[in-house]
């Protein structure tokens, strides 16, 4: 498993300053926003760079509000989160709003046996 500390540190993605200097997310919140840029990224769309980066998730918008969908997406996140070394041990919860968006619930597991829980929505926009 994952100690928090391995979770990296990463300019923040909204490019605010801090003291006039690009303000940084570590840990926990760098783990947030990396795991955003990668859903949001289609897959193989930076593969110049990073080969197997992103996702398909976007193929589900449209899809029918159903358990099978669910299921496929679930996979498909499994995935696409197996790719980045930090996701040892995590669980993925799925549910459907009630305006059709779909409900990311991510919890990971460190070493220390602490966990640390994720939510996204997946909605027209993307997550």
């Amino acid at each position: 498993m994952v100690e928090i500390a391995e979770l990296g540190t990463d300019i923040n993605s909204s490019w605010t300053l801090k003291n006039g200097d690009l303000e940084i997310v570590s840990n926990e919140q760098n783990l947030v926003q990396a795991t955003s840029n990668r859903l949001n990224t289609t897959l193989d769309s930076l593969s110049d760079f990073y080969g197997n980066y992103g996702s398909i998730i976007h193929r589900f918008l449209g899809w029918k509000a159903n358990d099978v969908t669910l299921k496929f997406l679930q996979i498909e996140l499994v995935d696409c989160l197996k790719q980045d070394p930090r996701y040892e041990n995590f669980d993925i919860n799925l549910a459907y709003t009630e305006t059709n968006e779909i409900d990311i619930n991510i919890t990971v597991y460190f070493d220390d046996e602490s966990e640390f829980e994720m939510n996204y929505v997946l909605g027209t926009d993307g997550v």
